[in-house]
């Protein structure tokens, strides 16, 4: 590992790709070195097919963890990211309305690499959009490619296609669990910008209530599901914590690990209550739901 990052920071690019085949072919098991190479192929050099292809190679190899399967969908949601920014920037989409997830655990968003020589520093970095820095008067003149025309409700590509067949493909694998499934669910929430996302994020739940559904971690993302994307400071969050309270309340009833879920939902609510500016009757219920998980 440390010849690799000699080689990359001297800029001895040819070395670096020889050595890094070389520890591919004898470390093929290895899901945080398929990880470093799409890392650098992404980061480095911009291209997302190689990156896309060292994953998907990495896969076939690594399937006692979801870390690499979850990065390999993180990949491709951020070319779904990069693709709905592109079609605001040439006018084709309204802009999209940005929001702040609070619910969610900050932790959600911090995705692993898996391999204990890499640390868990090696993750897919999502990258920022700065649409702004484009003026309208820069884009005039600016032919438009086929694909960023299409209608992506009418594009299985451009529909969320490819990251649920690489999460159903993870659902057949040995390390598929309620928290792997978690994992998935917890990555795809943080990509607001993508349109397909509530689709995306309802095939992920309703695999997770068919397979465990007695998991709190299955309960602790339909409870959190109607929440994603809706800042606690809207008109539009209370009733969205109202279907998140109501789920809540069933959950109590059917999942196994109780305690587990109650510390999965004082996680995010307290985040909530911690949120400044929020609305003294959202504050009342929401603490008033926390001693009630004591």
């Amino acid at each position: 590992m440390s010849y690799l990052e000699y080689c990359r920071s001297t800029k001895a690019l040819k070395k670096f790709k020889t050595v890094l085949t070389a520890a591919l072919r004898l470390h093929c098991t290895n899901s945080g070195l398929w990880l470093y190479a799409a890392k650098m192929a992404l980061e480095e050099e911009s291209d997302m097919g190689a990156a896309r292809s060292f994953l998907q190679r990495g896969t076939r190899f690594c399937n006692r963890g979801p870390e690499l399967w979850v990065q390999y969908a993180k990949l491709e949601m951020i070319f779904l990211a990069k693709i709905a920014a592109r079609r605001r920037i040439l006018g084709l989409d309204k802009p999209a309305k940005v929001l702040k997830e609070v619910p969610a655990a900050e932790e959600d968003t911090e995705m692993v690499g898996g391999g204990e020589e890499f640390g868990d520093h090696d993750e897919i970095k999502f990258p920022e959009f700065k649409t702004q820095t484009l003026q309208p008067s820069a884009m005039e003149g600016v032919k438009v490619d086929g694909e960023a025309v299409q209608d992506p409700m009418n594009t299985p590509a451009l529909n969320g296609a490819i990251p649920l067949a690489i999460f159903d493909d993870a659902r057949k694998q040995p390390f598929f669990t309620a928290a792997a499934a978690e994992q998935f669910f917890d990555m795809f929430a943080i990509f607001l910008g993508v349109h397909c996302l509530s689709k995306i994020l309802q095939h992920v739940l309703d695999a997770m209530m068919e397979e465990f559904p007695t998991a709190a971690e299955s309960w602790n993302c339909s409870i959190r599901q109607p929440l994603i994307g809706v800042s606690p400071l809207t008109a539009e969050y209370p009733a969205a914590l109202s279907t998140a309270l109501a789920r809540l309340k069933e959950a109590k009833e059917k999942v196994k690990d109780k305690q587990a879920l109650a510390t999965k939902t004082r996680t995010w609510i307290e985040k909530v209550v911690g949120v400044e500016g929020l609305d003294e009757g959202i504050k009342t219920v929401l603490s008033f739901t926390l001693r009630k998980l004591e």
